[in-house]
């Protein structure tokens, strides 16, 4: 039936994605030509990268329980941030507050900043990066 077709093409999906997180850069033959520091990158991402992995492809029921795992997984990853930052926080002999707000300020503007870094390098005329 086409339901069973689609749980089947869902789980090859979902399979692709978990052995993508395996191999550096993806696939066994991208993996035998990865630099030293694209070894460094997926060893540095992975444990995000596995987390992640939990969450199904979006040919499940709709995409539901993608969102809802992408949700879960997110409030993992910001307690983990979170308590990161407190420990670090704590470590220097920083105030609450303070790190806080270090924290916070620089984990808003870091996608703004690569998001015109790269609209600056693709634009000819870099309209996109100033917007």
């Amino acid at each position: 039936s086409l339901e069973h077709a689609q749980v089947q093409g869902g789980v090859l999906d979902w399979k692709d994605q978990c052995m993508g997180v395996v191999f550096v850069n993806g696939s066994l033959a991208e993996q035998a030509e990865a630099s030293r520091s694209d070894w460094a990158l997926h060893l540095l991402s992975l444990p995000r990268k596995v987390i992640f992995c939990a969450c199904p492809p979006t040919t499940f029921f709709g995409g539901w329980p993608c969102f809802i795992s992408a949700l879960v997984c997110i409030a993992l990853i910001a307690t983990a941030v979170s308590d990161l930052s407190e420990l670090f926080g704590c470590a220097v002999v920083l105030p609450d507050i303070v790190t806080a707000i270090t924290f916070v300020a620089l984990g808003t503007s870091m996608p703004d900043l690569f998001a015109s870094l790269s609209a600056a390098k693709e634009d000819p005329y870099a309209d996109a990066s100033i917007v």
